[in-house]
C-alpha cells in the first residue's frame, strides 16, 4: 500500500511539529514524500501558513483555537479524503513513536487484495512507560477489557485499539456518517471500533508494533487535569449507556472502587467527581 494512498492527519495540542514524537519517528521511517494534515487544537495558531513544507511531509495545517477535539478534525479529514479520492485515513497522535517496521508492514499490503470486510488496520501498541501491551484489547461488559496478542490477519471478533496508528476504510467511515461527535475525544476509538464489530466488519491486524506514550499511566493526578478527568467520566458514562442495564451496573461497581482508590490523591475533587458520576442515574 503506497502512503499517497493513505489520507493521514495528525491532531496537535500545546505541541509543535517540530517537536511531535509522531512526527519524527514517521519521517524517519518513510521514503520520499508524504502529505499530512495537521489539525492544530492549541488554544493559539501555531503556524501562519495554510500550506508549508516540514522535512518530508507537505503539511496542510487547520486551526481551531476552541479546542473541538478529535471528531471535528478527523471528520474534516474524512471529508478532504473524500474529495481527494484516497481510499484510506490514517490517524496520527502527536505523542506515539511509530516504527520502521510498521511503515514497511503498511507498505506491504495490497489494497486491492484486502477483503471489502477490512474497514480497519491496526498495530499492535505498547507503552513506552511500562513497555505493556495497550493495544488490541478485547473488550467486557462496564468498560472492561483485556489486552490481547494477536498474530497478523485478519480479526473478526470484537476487539479495540487506539486512534494512533489506525488505518480506517474511508468508504466505510462516510458510510456511517463518520466519527460520532457525541465522543470529541475520549471513547471515540471505542465507538468506532464497536460501529465496526456491530457492522459485521473485520479489522486486519498488523504484526508490526507502535508506542504510545499514554497519559493515564504513572501518576494519574499529576498526568491527567481535574477538568479532563471529567470530560472522561461523562465520555465513559455515555458510551456504557449504549451497552444496556448490565454493562452500567458493572461500571457502577468499577468506578466506586475507583473512586476508593482516589482518596489517597493530594485534590480531593478527583474522587468527588467519580461519586457523583456513581450515583447520576442516567
Amino acid at each position: 500500500m503506497d502512503l499517497r494512498e493513505l489520507f493521514i492527519v495528525v491532531v496537535l495540542y500545546k505541541s509543535r511539529l517540530e517537536e511531535s514524537r509522531a512526527i519524527k519517528s514517521l519521517g524517519d521511517c518513510i521514503d520520499g514524500s508524504a502529505n499530512l494534515m495537521v489539525f492544530d487544537n492549541s488554544p493559539y495558531k501555531q503556524y501562519d501558513n495554510h500550506n508549508f513544507k516540514l522535512g518530508k511531509f507537505n503539511i496542510s495545517y487547520y486551526s481551531d483555537e476552541g479546542n473541538p477535539g478529535l471528531s471535528r478534525a478527523y471528520n474534516l479529514a474524512l471529508q478532504l479524503a473524500e474529495e481527494a479520492r484516497l481510499p484510506w485515513l490514517l490517524l496520527l497522535d502527536q505523542d506515539t513513536a511509530f516504527t520502521n517496521e510498521y511503515v514497511r508492514e503498511v507498505e506491504r499490503l495490497s489494497h486491492n487484495e484486502l477483503p471489502g470486510s477490512v474497514v480497519g488496520i491496526i498495530p499492535h501498541v505498547i507503552s513506552l512507560q511500562n513497555h505493556k501491551i495497550i493495544a488490541p484489547t478485547k473488550p467486557s461488559l462496564g468498560g472492561l477489557s483485556n489486552a490481547v496478542n494477536l498474530p497478523a490477519g485478519i480479526v473478526n471478533q470484537q476487539i479495540t485499539s487506539i486512534n494512533s496508528g489506525t488505518i480506517l476504510r474511508v468508504s466505510y467511515m462516510s458510510s456511517i456518517n463518520g466519527f460520532c461527535q457525541k465522543y470529541t475525544l475520549d471513547m471515540l476509538d471505542h465507538w468506532y471500533f464497536r460501529k465496526i464489530f456491530q457492522d459485521e466488519k473485520s479489522i486486519y491486524m498488523l504484526g508490526s508494533s507502535i508506542y504510545q506514550d499514554l497519559s493515564v499511566v504513572g501518576d494519574f493526578e499529576a498526568n491527567v487535569s481535574l477538568l479532563r478527568y471529567q470530560k472522561m467520566l461523562e465520555a465513559e458514562h455515555n458510551f456504557i449507556l449504549e451497552e444496556g442495564f448490565l454493562s452500567l451496573v458493572v461500571f457502577k461497581v468499577r468506578i466506586f472502587l475507583r473512586a476508593l482508590k482516589q482518596l489517597r490523591y493530594k485534590n480531593n475533587q478527583y474522587y468527588k467527581s467519580t461519586f457523583k458520576q456513581f450515583f447520576k442515574l442516567v
